[in-house]
Formats: C-alpha cells, structure tokens, sequence
C-alpha cells in the first residue's frame, strides 16, 4: 500500500516516503537556532550603531554608503548596491535622503543619460571622518565578549558563512564584479 502524503489535501495515495517526525521545536530550539542567533546579533549590532552615532542621524547602511561612495567616486546606483549589498528597490531613497542632508551628490552625466553617478560632499567626508573613532567602538563593543584569538577565529568563521551562502541572498554582494574589495 502507498503511503499518504500529509500535505495532500485531497488524501490521495502519494509514491513519496513520509519523513521521519522530528520533535516539536522547543523556544530553546529556536533560541539556539543559526539563524535565529544571526539576527539577534544583527539587532545587537544595529543597536550599538546607533547608540554610538546617535548625534548623527544615519544608518548604518547610509554609513556604508557614503563610505563605499567616497572610496570610488563616481560609480553609479548599480554598482553601489553591488558594492555593499543593498536592495535595488530602497537605494533610491536611501540616495536621496543622503542628498537632501547635502552629504552626497547624485550627477547625472552628460554622455549617459541613464545613470546617476555618486559622489561624496564635503559635509559626508567629515561626518565619516568624525565618526571613525566611533566606528571603531562599535566594532569593539560587538566583539568584546571574546578574546582577541575568539575574535579573530570568530570573524574567519563569519566571512566563511557569509561567502558561501553569498549566492543565496536576495541582495548578493557583487564585489568582484564591480571592482571592490573582497572582504573575505
């Protein structure tokens, strides 16, 4: 006799093996859970951000942003989102929002029409020179429950996961592609 399919709902007989059962998720199985831990630590992480940058107003993709625009002057919207993984979909706003606070320029060129390239302003340089020190807390205080070697080990482990399932984002990082550097 064929087994039943569970997700059938018309009950029809179904070739395929039933899988085993496993137990039902206990909240310690969640609370433990890859997944569940990377975005825990990604709130932590964001809650540090803005802790420390609090007198700045931006995000921390805003951050990375002006960064990313500042190190390769002139680069458009596509290789931006390349450059640091962000959504097609929001980088609009995101751009705008940054030239509306005058710390960057969006310059459309006159040999295409097509593209806006990016450039830092003097008042996003010194914001983001004025807030390296902060940066760097940041990072410290992310880190500071594990030793230096944890904390090395930790980051080669982190890079790893991260490359690997690259491909499986719904916004990979394009570095290669746009000529950034790799990180990992």
């Amino acid at each position: 006799m064929k087994s039943r399919h569970p997700g059938d709902p018309k009950g029809k007989a179904s070739p395929r093996k039933i899988p085993a059962l496993l137990p039902p998720l206990r909240l310690a199985d969640i609370n433990t859970a890859p997944g569940h831990l990377i975005r825990r630590a990604q709130q932590i992480a964001v809650a540090i951000f803005y802790s420390e940058l609090r007198d700045w107003d931006v995000s921390p993709v805003q951050y990375a942003a002006m960064a990313a625009i500042r190190a390769r002057p002139g680069m458009d919207q596509r290789t931006l989102v390349n450059n640091i993984a962000i959504d097609r979909s929001t980088v609009g706003s995101l751009l705008k929002g940054l030239e509306k606070r005058r710390l960057i320029s969006r310059v459309t060129p006159e040999e295409n029409q097509r593209i806006k390239q990016l450039y830092i302003l003097p008042a996003g340089s010194q914001l983001l020179d004025s807030t390296r020190g902060q940066i760097q807390r940041v990072q410290d205080q992310i880190l500071a429950p594990l030793t230096t070697k944890e904390r090395r080990v930790f980051l080669q482990y982190l890079a790893r996961v991260v490359h690997i399932n690259n491909k499986l984002s719904r916004v990979p990082l394009r570095a290669t592609e746009s000529g950034a550097d790799q990180p990992y």
